[in-house]
């Protein structure tokens, strides 16, 4: 699989794992996407954690995350798949800050 493809990544990992990593994305989780030929790495957040990620393409796509669930179960996992989605797809936008000041109070 050297071509990338969201549709490839489905086929390999899941339509639900595709689901999640677009969370992942959109969630601007994904610290660093990297290609080089055929080897996708980054880093992802996930809660008080950031897992190494990465995919190797070949005629196999073999996750390289150090997840539990990709060195405990073997699968695919969303880490990887979301950091390939920013490969594909670039960041996601980035919204405009919110004005949260805090009220102002009055003394007499």
């Amino acid at each position: 699989m050297s071509d990338l493809s969201e549709k490839a990544l489905a086929a390999a990992a899941g339509w639900p794992v595709v689901h999640e990593a677009r969370k992942i994305r959109d969630q601007g989780r994904v610290l660093r996407a990297i290609r080089e030929h055929d080897l996708i790495k980054g880093a992802v957040r996930s809660g008080s954690r950031t897992y190494a990620t990465g995919l190797r393409l070949g005629s196999v796509l073999e996750n390289l995350c150090s997840c539990g669930e990709s060195w405990m179960d073997g699968k695919i996992c969303a880490h990887s798949v979301a950091t390939a989605l920013v490969i594909l797809q670039g960041p996601p936008e980035q919204s405009k800050p919110l004005d949260v000041a805090p009220p102002k109070v009055h003394h007499p």
